[in-house]
């Protein structure tokens, strides 16, 4: 089965389509119940506001409620306590008629000046005897005290306490005192009216008698505890009360409001400040509101970023995509997209990377085959050219000669020479595509690069003088030793200075130099060795074809110089290559040859 490309359109859809769920998972499902969360926080936050104010209300109303209460204790004690008070009680439980009447006198005078300072707060103030019979009374149930700042409602609602009564010598009981203190006393307009709101309103339970003491609204004063807090009221539990304090929400007129209770147990009061939640709405609205739209517009601009950057990778992706394609057509330089720092960057840089080794590998393959039908060639035309050339060549020789003896007429020596220049041309490619053909087996022997490199030289060193080339040698490597075939070697690098004096016919400049480096190709070290000449160059259009059988740039060229001398330093486990060099005028040919082991770092 032939493998065939997805269309990059299919993979694209998918794996966007992957993305926007991802980014709706990640990015939108968060942001909707930070939304929720915000709205919720804001309502949670509002109620928590109206439970703080009404909590601080009701513990201030309640302070104060409890002072004023010990203060009218304070004043009971010392009605009771006092040692005319004693001393009638005392009397009443001797039962001595003398003392009695003496005590009464004393206590009456005493009680009586004393009520006029505490009448304003009591309605009235009794003692009883050890038995429970009326030993002093002072005011008058149901009196009417008009013009000395009570209201009538406040005259009718009293508070009653009954106090036991004790000896101060020996702690024995003598009776009890019962007071009806006055409501209004103990319960202050002023702290009474204390709310948060408008709307908020401050109420007094008696949890006792179980009747509501006080409420704004006056209708709600006349009910009783269990129907304010029933489900016709505020629906909450009963218990709910029962606590020392706390907060809860209830329903009043179709508002929600949330309301502070701190009980008391003198007296055994419950102080229950409300306020309504919707009164403060507005402004958390409004937050909620400007929240909303700062969460809106993190997501558009959350989203418009993902959309750009999702873009530009499916973008980049499917240029890659595409060029992958390409390459599957046997395009080996396709279009990439830029190699940035992120992801889709070094995988571009890596399909670029891998994109040259395979555009390489397929050159090599091209190579070999070019190398396989050289060989091919290279034997059929050993048989069918060379041996008819070589019978040619040595009658044209022997014609040479006769024409040089004067048996020909001298007009005939210029062609002859001509053909037989043309013989050896063709003898010298029918040679080349033997060598290039035929596996060859080394002689592997240690060997000095700088010696077969200066018998090279020592071979066109006649034809650079007469070229007005000039030599320049530095072979400073500290190291030349290598293992090898040092007479294919120096063929190579023969070829590579004909090359470049063909290059110069004019004249010009070789330079020869030397030098170590570190193997790119493997561990170890290197001799590399530079060949340069001033000649015109190496087209651009030429560079990659140079190294290739029966590629030439010159008119007479062969075509098979530079492929054997490839051949041979590949075989020798080096590199030869046309290198890019600015300081050049001309070609510039690197010979890099591993060293040998032992002599590395000698």
């Amino acid at each position: 089965m032939l493998w065939r490309p997805v269309p990059s359109q299919d993979r694209q859809m998918s794996l966007r389509a992957r993305i926007i769920a991802l980014f709706c998972a990640l990015a939108l499902g968060p942001l909707a119940a930070l939304a929720v969360s915000d709205y919720l926080g804001a309502m949670r936050t509002l109620r928590q506001l109206v439970a703080a104010q009404t909590r601080d209300i009701a513990e201030r109303t309640a302070s104060d409620l409890q002072d004023r209460y010990r203060l009218r204790e304070s004043d009971l004690l010392l009605l009771a306590e006092n040692t005319e008070s004693q001393r009638l009680l005392r009397a009443r439980r001797s039962g001595e008629l003398s003392e009695l009447e003496t005590a009464w006198a004393s206590a009456d005078a005493y009680l009586r000046s004393a009520w006029e300072q505490f009448a304003r707060s009591y309605l009235d103030v009794e003692l009883l005897d050890w038995s429970g019979a009326s030993a002093y009374r002072l005011g008058v149930a149901g009196e009417q005290f008009a013009g000395r700042g009570a209201d009538a409602a406040s005259v009718a609602e009293v508070l009653m306490v009954r106090m036991p009564i004790r000896d101060v010598r020996d702690g024995s009981p003598l009776g009890s005192l019962v007071a009806s203190i006055r409501l209004g006393v103990l319960l202050p307009p002023d702290a009474l009216e204390a709310r948060f709101g408008r709307a908020g309103f401050t109420t007094v339970l008696d949890h006792n008698t179980g009747r509501v003491v006080f409420h704004p609204q006056h209708t709600f004063s006349r009910i009783t505890v269990a129907e304010l807090t029933g489900p016709d009221g505020w629906d909450i539990e009963p218990a709910l009360l029962a606590r020392e304090n706390g907060s809860f929400v209830h329903r009043q007129a179709d508002t929600t409001r949330v309301a502070s209770f701190v009980s008391l147990e003198s007296p055994p009061w419950t102080v229950v400040s409300s306020g309504a939640v919707d009164e403060f709405g507005a402004p958390f609205a409004r937050t909620r509101l400007v929240n909303l739209l700062l969460v809106l517009a993190a997501a558009v601009a959350a989203s418009a970023t993902f959309i750009l950057l999702t873009r530009r990778s499916t973008r980049s992706l499917e240029a890659l995509t595409g060029a992958a394609d390409e390459v599957g057509t046997g395009n080996f330089e396709p279009a990439l997209p830029p190699r940035g720092k992120d992801e889709v960057g070094r995988l571009s840089a890596a399909f670029g990377l891998m994109v040259e080794k395979v555009r390489t590998m397929v050159h090599e393959i091209e190579a070999s085959r070019h190398m396989a039908a050289v060989g091919a060639f290279a034997s059929q035309l050993s048989h069918e050219v060379r041996n008819p050339l070589t019978s040619l060549k040595l009658n044209l020789q022997s014609l040479e000669r006769d024409a040089e003896a004067g048996q020909l007429p001298e007009s005939a020596s210029r062609p002859l020479g001509i053909c037989l220049r043309e013989i050896e041309r063709l003898d010298r490619v029918v040679g080349g595509a033997l060598s290039l053909g035929r596996e060859r087996e080394l002689a592997l022997v240690p060997f000095s690069v700088h010696g077969i490199l200066g018998d090279a030289l020592d071979v066109v060193r006649a034809q650079l003088a007469d070229q007005r080339v000039a030599l320049e040698t530095s072979l400073l490597a500290p190291h030349d030793r290598i293992e090898g075939d040092p007479e294919s070697l120096k063929a190579a690098f023969l070829n590579l200075f004909l090359n470049a004096a063909e290059a110069m016919p004019t004249g010009g400049r070789l330079s020869i130099s030397t030098d170590s480096a570190d193997a790119t190709t493997g561990p170890g070290r290197v001799i590399r060795v530079r060949v340069a000449d001033t000649g015109p160059g190496v087209p651009v259009a030429a560079r990659e074809r140079i190294f290739e059988p029966f590629y030439s740039t010159r008119p007479r060229g062969t075509g098979f110089g530079l492929p054997v001398a490839l051949r041979t330093v590949e075989e020798h486990g080096g590199r030869l290559r046309l290198a890019e060099d600015d300081r050049a005028q001309g070609a510039v040919f690197l010979v890099e040859l591993p060293l040998r082991p032992e002599e590395t770092y000698s």
